[in-house]
């Protein structure tokens, strides 16, 4: 299959470079893992249900499932997924939360879990943690916790408003937008005009330089007390030195090194989740 991809992008990209952009660009916001997994049901099943409506354009819009757990007098934790994953996937932790005596709200990023569409991208996701956020206040959370692409949505949504935030996690991260885009282009066989063309219709939704999204900027411009990363060295997914160069860009940060605790995985890790606890715990 991705022989076929490649070898059909690569057609496309001699005919017609700007055609062809527009097709990968469309392929890039693609949502590949729809599916709730048997481990995340529970979830759902004892969760409080809700929605919140969210502007994500001047013509879009969309109602955001939300899920609570715990009580809501509790000091509040806000969990944030990564892509090709849902809400359910951060349970664990927001069991192990709730059992500390918080209260966690999260919530399913566009195009993910049950919504209709399967696209989406993280200008889109960073409008509705915004969204998400407005809803909540004024109450604000005394800490946010998310995983891989959902580190780069709090990054940015975090440095478009004016919401100080105690204590920061995450649990992977990606970096400089561009070096994905530069890895999806290789995978799929774009031709370097075409890619252009890529680059340029992205920076024209976004008004701004694709180096904008890059994490280690945006975290510069979030206002918070305390930032954890964790991230395995040897993950598969998003590469260590992500993390490495997100830590060196915040004063504030602190990076802890593990091995063997995989990319997902890492979301049911017991010894990740203490880690997670006893960061939250310290005054």
């Amino acid at each position: 299959m991705e022989k076929l991809t490649q070898q059909y992008f690569k057609v496309y990209s001699s005919i017609s470079p700007r055609l062809a952009s527009k097709k990968a660009f469309s392929v890039f916001q693609k949502v590949r893992m729809k599916e709730i997994r048997d481990r995340e049901r529970p979830f759902y099943e004892k969760a409080k249900h809700f929605k919140v409506k969210v502007q994500l354009n001047a013509i879009k819009q969309e109602k955001i499932d939300c899920y609570s757990l715990g009580h809501s007098s509790n000091p509040l934790v806000v969990l944030v997924h990564g892509w090709d994953s849902n809400a359910g996937s951060m349970a664990a932790i927001a069991d192990s939360l709730v059992k500390e005596g918080y209260f966690t709200i999260s919530f399913n990023l566009p195009g993910h879990a049950f919504y209709k569409s399967n696209s989406t991208n993280l200008v889109e996701c960073s409008t509705v943690f915004q969204g998400v956020m407005e809803y909540l206040s004024p109450r604000k959370p005394e800490v946010i916790i998310s995983h891989s692409f959902g580190s780069a949505v709090v990054a940015h949504g975090l440095s478009k408003m004016d919401t100080p935030i105690e204590k920061l996690i995450f649990l992977t991260n990606p970096n400089k937008i561009e070096d994905i885009f530069t890895a999806f282009k290789n995978h799929i066989g774009l031709s370097e005009k075409a890619y252009q063309h890529l680059i340029s219709h992205t920076e024209g939704l976004l008004n701004d330089s694709i180096k904008s999204l890059a994490v280690e900027e945006n975290v510069k411009n979030v206002s918070v007390d305390q930032l954890l990363l964790i991230h395995d060295q040897e993950d598969k997914v998003l590469p260590y030195q992500n993390a490495e160069q997100v830590a060196d860009a915040h004063p504030s940060a602190a990076l802890i090194t593990l091995e063997n605790v995989g990319h997902y995985r890492m979301l049911w890790n017991d010894a990740v989740i203490q880690k997670c606890l006893q960061f939250i715990r310290i005054a």
